[in-house]
């Protein structure tokens, strides 16, 4: 494969990429990310093991589990624009030397740190269903963490969600691009979530956005 080829292949990711993040497939970026979460935890599934809810919350169907995803991104990124850039960069380049950037090795984060980067987007939740009358204790959270400038720190230790229980959740999860963990499950949760409590899961592919 030369440069050139290599250019078209770039691109044409950075196509698949703008077409997996826009509106019409929602529901399937969501479900992409619940697949991750039950591969690392060695759940056996296929595509028509899940089904869209007739309304939101939550936003995926799996078995009895309700999960509602949501996205933790670097501050002030935006998925769309930033893949929109980037596929321009790609189609104006005229070799691979014009898509070389330098970045900064990303900082080693606790998982304190990064668990207190849920916090804005699940009190906001949490505030909006209670007042649309939702039951919280009936949804799984599944928390996707596509970070650019940070990366957890695998050896550090979880703390207990202690605010996040207090929210009245059924379950929530984390899912990276090299790691899944369930960080609590309630005894009513699907057994497969309960069984896997407290246990970090590498991959052993890194996929992320």
């Amino acid at each position: 494969m030369d440069d050139s080829d290599f250019l078209r292949l770039l691109t044409i990711q950075a196509e698949q990429a703008n077409s997996f993040l826009s509106n019409a497939r929602k529901w399937e970026r969501e479900r992409w990310v619940c697949e991750r979460l039950l591969q690392g935890l060695n759940i056996r599934h296929r595509d028509e093991d899940f089904t869209a809810a007739g309304q939101e919350p939550p936003d995926v169907l799996f078995r009895n589990a309700c999960f509602e995803v949501f996205f933790v991104l670097d501050e002030g990124r935006r998925l769309n624009d930033e893949w929109r850039e980037e596929l321009e960069r790609r189609r104006s380049a005229d070799s691979l030397s014009e898509l070389v950037r330098r970045q900064a090795k990303p900082k080693r984060i606790p998982a304190a740190d990064l668990l207190e980067r849920l916090g804005p987007t699940l009190r906001k939740k949490a505030g909006n269903y209670r007042e649309r009358d939702l039951d919280l204790s009936k949804l799984d959270l599944i928390a996707f963490v596509s970070l650019k400038r940070e990366v957890l720190d695998l050896n550090s230790h979880f703390p207990p969600p202690t605010e996040y229980l207090r929210q009245g959740w059924r379950s929530l999860s984390l899912v990276g691009p090299t790691f899944a963990r369930v960080l609590f499950a309630h005894p009513e949760a699907p057994d497969f979530l309960r069984t896997n409590l407290g246990r970090s899961v590498i991959f052993d592919v890194g996929i992320s956005l």
